[in-house]
C-alpha cells in the first residue's frame, strides 16, 4: 500500500498555491464561479481528473484559503452525480458545463427536520397522471445555492420515513417554483454561500431523475462518504496554513529580547502542530489509496479521515491563535478565520459524534 504522494504529486500542490497567491491577491473577495473557471482554464480541473488529484487541489485551496473548500466539494460532488447517475440527456446538458465552471450546482439535503438522520426528509415528489411529479419542501443549508444554476435535491415519493422512496432530482435554479433565500451567515467558511431553498408546485419530468426511484439514499450516502475526504483535505490544508503562519509570526516577533519562539511552551505549540499535520495528511492520503484500491475500507476510512482531520485543525487553530496573540484576534487574520472555519468542519458531511458511530459500525462489534 503506497499512502504517501509522488513527487508528480506534491509539484502540483505547490504549483496549485503558487497559482492562487500569484492570481488571488485579495482573499476576502474571491468570485467563486470565475476562481473555478480559472482552475479548470489552467488544467488544474479537468474531466480527466482523478478523485486524489480533485482532493489535492483542495487540500491546496484550502491552505490558500479554507472556507473555499465547501464550494469545491459541493462542486466536486455534484459533478459525481450527474456523471454517475444522471441519464445521457442530463449528462449532456450539465456535465460539460459544471466540470468547465460555466454552470454552478447546489447540493439540497438537509431540512428543518433532517439533518444526520437523512431518512426524516420531508420534501414530498408526488407522481401525476402525466408521468411526472410535483415536488414541494423545504431545504436548509443547501451549498452554493445562491450561486448556483442547478440544484440537485432529494425528496420522498412514498409515506414519511420510508427509505426506498427517498429520490434524487436534478433540475435548474432560477424557476419560479424554487425560491433560494440570501446566504445563511454562519460561524464559518463564510465565503461560501449556503441557504434555504423553498420548493413549491414544482413540476418535474422522469428525465430529470437521477439513478431510479428510491436510490437517493445511496445517492446522498455515498455522495457524503466522498465528501468527508474532501472534509479532511480541507482541514489538513488549513492545519499546514495556520502552522506557517504560527512559524512565520513566532520567529519575527520579539518579546524580552528573544524571538517567542524561542520560549518552550511555543516549541510545543508547533511540535504538536507539525505532528498532527503529518498525521492528517497520512490518513487523508490513505483514505485516497482506498478509493482507487481497496472500497471496502472506503466508509470506515474515510469517517476516520473527516474526524481527526477536522478535530486536529479545530484544536491546533486554537493555539495558532494563541501564538499569535493580538494579531490572531484580527477577525480578518488567516488564522481567526481558520480557528471558525475549522469548527464548521466538525459539523458538515456528517458531525464527528456521527464519524465514531460509523467507524464502530465498520468494526462489526455485534
Amino acid at each position: 500500500m503506497k499512502t504517501l504522494l509522488s513527487d508528480t504529486d506534491i509539484s502540483l500542490k505547490e504549483e496549485i498555491y503558487s497559482f492562487l497567491v500569484n492570481n488571488f491577491k485579495n482573499k476576502k473577495d474571491i468570485d467563486l464561479k470565475s476562481l473555478w473557471k480559472s482552475l479548470y482554464k489552467n488544467s488544474f480541473i479537468s474531466e480527466n481528473n482523478s478523485f486524489t488529484k480533485n482532493v489535492l487541489l483542495t487540500e491546496s485551496v484550502c491552505k490558500f484559503k479554507p472556507g473555499l473548500g465547501l464550494f469545491l466539494l459541493t462542486q466536486f460532488s455534484c459533478i459525481e452525480i450527474v456523471k454517475t447517475y444522471g441519464s445521457e440527456n442530463l449528462k449532456a446538458q450539465y456535465l460539460s458545463k459544471l466540470i468547465s465552471g460555466e454552470s454552478i450546482a447546489s447540493f439540497a439535503l438537509t431540512e428543518p427536520n433532517a439533518g444526520s438522520d437523512v431518512t426524516m426528509i420531508e420534501t414530498t415528489a408526488k407522481e401525476d397522471k402525466r408521468n411526472s411529479w410535483i415536488i414541494n419542501g423545504h431545504k436548509i443549508w443547501s451549498s452554493n445555492a445562491p450561486i448556483s444554476d442547478l440544484v440537485i435535491f432529494f425528496a420522498q415519493t412514498k409515506e414519511h420515513k420510508n427509505k426506498t422512496g427517498i429520490t434524487c432530482f436534478i433540475t435548474e435554479s432560477n424557476l419560479k417554483e424554487i425560491k433560494i433565500a440570501p446566504s445563511t451567515p454562519k460561524l464559518g467558511v463564510q465565503i461560501s454561500p449556503s441557504s434555504e431553498i423553498l420548493i413549491k408546485d414544482l413540476k418535474v419530468n422522469k428525465e430529470q431523475l437521477a439513478g431510479n426511484i428510491g436510490d437517493g439514499i445511496k445517492i446522498a450516502l455515498g455522495t457524503i462518504t466522498f465528501g468527508r475526504i474532501y472534509c479532511a483535505a480541507q482541514a489538513t490544508g488549513l492545519l499546514e496554513g495556520i502552522l506557517e503562519e504560527a512559524v512565520k509570526h513566532s520567529t519575527k516577533r520579539n518579546q524580552f529580547g528573544k524571538a517567542i519562539s524561542d520560549n518552550q511552551a511555543i516549541k510545543w505549540y508547533l511540535a504538536d502542530m507539525t505532528k498532527d499535520l503529518d498525521a492528517c495528511k497520512m490518513l487523508l492520503y490513505k483514505a485516497c489509496w482506498a478509493e482507487a484500491n481497496k472500497k471496502e475500507e472506503l466508509n470506515k476510512l474515510s469517517s476516520m479521515a473527516k474526524y481527526f482531520c477536522s478535530s486536529k485543525a479545530q484544536e491546533q487553530s486554537r493555539y495558532a491563535v494563541q501564538i499569535l496573540g493580538g494579531k490572531g484576534l484580527n477577525e480578518d487574520s488567516y488564522v481567526a478565520e481558520a480557528y471558525r472555519d475549522s469548527k464548521v468542519l466538525e459539523i458538515y458531511e456528517g458531525t464527528n459524534e456521527i464519524q465514531k458511530l460509523i467507524i464502530c459500525k465498520e468494526l462489526q462489534l455485534n
